[in-house]
């Protein structure tokens, strides 16, 4: 198969999961080098505009980016969103009434973020919540009763900041999720999702394998997506984007 895009999560992927964390020159170098002979490399997070538009000049980033976990497909070139897809304001403001009984949550918009509102505004275009720190079988329990009450909704894991064995839980809008937004994305570019490698390594990334040509999951990946990828790249610590670009484009 000739590939012709890449489509890489950030935290533990792209970089390590740290808010601030920049590629390694090795990863940079190797991306650059798949870009010049004409390949697409871009994102899909589950972070906000806000919190990843530092990297746009470190990879650089020039192609369309999946972020707010499959929410929003944003333009960068042109610098407006192309695809979004959002929570019914009457949902959201249930899911806030869940969300405060948690000690940290955040709900992201656009171009914003809110840290544990006590409300908000209708007028609002309301992404994602996200619900920080849960112990797996708490995170299990909140995503199993929160999806049967709200069955249009996807609620799943990801990865967390805020500390080892722990996770975080997001809740967006049945169709924000990468998977959709991939199959969007490879519209715009004009191009078959299979022939886009999807790189990850957390739970949110399963949608984002769905949707591509070849999965590869990181050596720091989590043993369920392990389990469905087509190649284990090395550890982010071990520049495995690195790995698969030389392996798969180079």
């Amino acid at each position: 198969m000739q590939y012709k895009a890449i489509i890489s999560d950030i935290d533990g992927t792209l970089t390590i999961s740290h808010p601030e964390a920049k590629p390694t020159l090795k990863v940079k170098e190797a991306i650059k080098k798949a870009t010049d002979k004409g390949i697409i490399f871009s994102v899909a997070s589950g972070r906000p505009y806000p919190m990843l538009s530092y990297l746009i000049p470190e990879v650089p980033l020039v192609s369309p980016i999946i972020i707010n976990n499959g929410g929003e497909i944003y333009d960068i070139k042109n610098r407006k969103i192309i695809y979004e897809s959002i929570i019914p304001f009457d949902l959201a403001s249930k899911i806030l009434k869940i969300a405060k009984k948690y000690n940290k949550f955040n709900v992201d918009l656009s171009r914003e973020i809110l840290n544990s509102p006590k409300s908000f505004k209708k007028n609002l275009k309301i992404f994602k919540f996200v619900i920080f720190g849960l112990k797996n079988n708490e995170a299990e329990k909140l995503i199993d009763s929160v999806q049967k009450v709200f069955p249009t909704l996807k609620i799943g894991k990801a990865g967390t900041y805020t500390g080892a064995g722990l996770v975080d839980v997001y809740i967006t809008n049945g169709t924000a999720t990468k998977q959709h937004a991939v199959l969007k994305f490879a519209e715009l570019l004009n191009i078959s999702n299979k022939e886009i490698i999807a790189i990850g390594d957390h739970y949110n990334d399963f949608p984002l394998f769905m949707a591509c040509g070849l999965k590869v999951a990181m050596g720091n990946a989590v043993e369920d997506l392990k389990a469905i990828a087509d190649y284990i790249a090395p550890s982010v610590e071990n520049d495995g984007v690195a790995d698969v670009i030389e392996k798969f484009i180079l």
